[in-house]
């Protein structure tokens, strides 16, 4: 009698397979929820939902990789099912399945793994700004194998992906013995079979659509309530890789290129009461001058690695952790309500230096970059010698060819100190970089000429190297580390004070970007929120309490100088102008706050929340207007900001 059973366990075969994989993939959803639980412990009413919607992604990624074996398993079982020797036809492009599985999985899994410690870090899943650090293969294997819990991560892909292997191959043995001949198949049976194929291709296409909703499955499918962790659990971060290359094609974002440029000047202009001096310009106007400085100090500016301004509230085992930067807020100019441009130190150099803010994932440093103006534009053509000291390589970012081609005389870096100096694959600790760079100032303050000196610290980022010394000082390395570079920083600025030029410079604190800190906001608040001192050279201390921003530093330190410019960005003189929000960026969120409220909006989710700081709800249903007016304050500015980049408006005009 003529059946069809050879050929259902063709499909059983796939069927199994592909079940196989989406455990695998669940496996990794647990051990991401495990990795990154918040610390208030799991919310048992959220995370079923959560752990589902998990699946329904993961079906989508299972059903991208198991579409090509969809397609040619069936077609060669039926085309091959007269022949007689239909067994190890099978098993031949059965055999060749497996290979498929084993490195598509492969690859899968450890993306999978990997995520979970990246989220750790940035509190979002991988995206496209992890490619920028293909290019720096030495860092980045340092950054990955330097730290023992990433070789512990490493260590459960290894685990995984051989348990998936071992799996999948159980399951062909299995089915290996089926591939039994019979008679041919008669029309009935091959109508059935194209039935079945038709049946199986159609489910394969609706896996990948995701949803028989009208709009296939996107991020925004994913957030089901007023919790960010939860919300982001149900991601697959292959899907969200894939989607954030998707985002990143486009020049700029269709959110925001959907807003007129000539009404989102107009907006802008109006907002920082700007008024051009050149029409092909519109943010070009003279810049705001007020001199509280006498003479032609020196000016020396320290990017703190990863000083979120929550940093400066925390203890370790009974102490502060950092209370050299407590007690300089009342001997400067602080500003307590500051935000970093966007979350990557290349965002930070450009925001500080230059005034912009970046366009999301994409780096604002690599590629054919821009000409600047800002702070090193201007003291050199006042006379300054301008000076950068890294603490690894200079490759890095592309800063060597960035900063060298924005005003930048000499940077110090990894090729200039000692062999063996460096700790770790980030070079040397920040001890040795302000020691090296105390020497380096004193040799320049003999020339007779100011200097402007920017310093990079590194140690409060991962891989830690934590002196002895410290180790007492928390119960964990990010806690030791915070002491030290806190510490180190005390140490550095009393040396410089008591030089002779050291009496005669500013001094400015700037974290590059903050951290990764628990935040029930969909945007993690922290990875913005910096400290801002300035202080030295007869500065009158002052609590700036509105809203600033990165952009702000290099206006504000020009006008304290005295020291005519042209304002070309979206930054003002923080002391003598004023802004009723400052707007930032992650890698893929658009963020707006004036310090008691904070909006938020994510370009893959297209979700919009508004929060008031210091509470977890999402008030933004009670509160449309407030959430209107920041939304139009944040689009308009990031609309003009990245229009200014493109256009390339950031250059000098002659």
């Amino acid at each position: 009698m003529k059946t069809i059973k050879p050929y259902i366990q063709v499909i059983g075969y796939l069927l199994s397979v592909h079940l196989i994989c989406l455990l695998y993939l669940s496996i990794c959803r647990l051990l991401f929820c495990a990795a990154n639980l918040p610390t208030e412990g799991v919310d048992w009413s959220l995370l079923p939902m959560s752990l589902l919607i998990g699946v329904k992604f993961d079906n989508l990624i299972a059903c991208y990789v198991s579409a090509l074996p969809s397609i040619i398993v069936p077609a060669w079982a039926l085309c091959s099912r007269h022949r007689s020797n239909y067994p190890q036809l099978m098993n031949r492009v059965i055999k060749a399945v497996v290979y498929y599985y084993a490195i598509t999985y492969s690859i899968l899994l450890f993306v999978h793994v990997a995520n979970a410690r990246y989220y750790h870090f940035f509190d979002n899943h991988l995206n496209i700004g992890v490619t920028e650090w293909f290019g720096f293969v030495g860092d980045t294997a340092g950054l990955l194998f330097g730290d023992k819990v990433n070789l512990i991560f490493l260590g459960i892909a290894i685990v995984i992906i051989a348990l998936y292997i071992w799996s999948i191959t159980a399951v062909t043995r299995r089915f290996a013995d089926r591939w039994q001949t019979s008679d041919k198949f008669g029309s009935i049976q091959y109508v059935w079979c194209f039935v079945l194929t038709i049946l199986l291709w159609g489910a394969v296409f609706c896996g990948i659509r995701g949803s028989f909703q009208r709009y296939p499955l996107d991020t925004s499918f994913a957030y089901f309530c007023d919790d960010p962790f939860y919300n982001k659990l149900g991601i697959n971060p292959v899907f969200n890789l894939e989607k954030s290359f998707e985002y990143n094609s486009i020049k700029i974002p269709a959110f925001i290129t959907a807003i007129d440029e000539q009404e989102a000047t107009a907006y802008v202009q109006h907002e920082l009461a700007i008024k051009p001096i050149d029409p092909l310009r519109p943010l070009l106007r003279e810049g705001s001058v007020h001199r509280c400085i006498e003479g032609t100090p020196n000016v020396v500016l320290v990017f703190m690695e990863s000083m979120t301004a929550d940093n400066l509230e925390r203890k370790g085992n009974g102490e502060w952790l950092t209370p050299f930067l407590r007690s300089l807020r009342d001997k400067s100019i602080y500003w307590s309500n500051c935000y970093s441009t966007g979350t990557h130190t290349n965002n930070g150099i450009v925001g500080v230096h230059y005034g912009f803010v970046p366009n999301f994932a994409k780096s604002i440093m690599n590629g054919n970059t821009n000409i600047y103006t800002g702070l090193p534009y201007f003291l050199k053509r006042n006379g300054y010698e301008n000076i950068c000291f890294i603490t690894g390589n200079p490759q890095y970012d592309s800063m060597n060819s960035f900063w060298r081609d924005n005003h930048i005389h000499r940077i110090y870096s990894l090729y200039d100190y000692e062999p063996g100096a460096a700790v770790n694959n980030y070079g040397v600790p920040d001890s040795y970089l302000f020691d090296y760079g105390l020497r380096k100032l004193d040799e320049y303050s003999q020339q007779g000429k100011p200097f402007f000196a920017s310093f990079l610290t590194i140690s409060n980022h991962g891989p830690y190297v934590v002196p002895k010394a410290y180790e007492v000082r928390a119960e964990n390395p990010e806690q030791q580390v915070i002491a030290y570079a806190d510490d180190v920083l005390r140490m550095f600025i009393d040396s410089a004070q008591n030089t002779d030029w050291g009496q005669n410079t500013l001094f400015v604190l700037v974290a590059d970007h903050g951290t990764n800190l628990p935040c029930p906001y969909e945007m993690v608040l922290s990875h913005n929120h910096i400290p801002v001192y300035i202080f030295g050279a007869g500065v009158e201390p002052e609590h700036v309490v509105q809203p600033a921003s990165q952009t702000d530093i290099w206006p504000t330190v020009l006008s304290m100088l005295g020291i005519e410019y042209t304002n070309n960005c979206t930054g003002i003189d923080i002391l003598n102008e004023s802004r009723r929000y400052a707007f930032f960026v992650s890698d893929n969120h658009l963020g707006v706050s004036d310090g008691e409220y904070f909006w938020c909006y994510g370009l893959q989710t297209q979700r919009e929340c508004l929060y008031r700081i210091g509470s977890e709800d999402n008030i933004l249903p009670r509160e449309s207007e407030r959430a209107a007016d920041m939304r139009r304050f944040g689009l308009n500015m990031q609309r003009v900001n990245l229009m200014a980049i493109d256009k390339k408006w950031t250059a000098p005009l002659e």
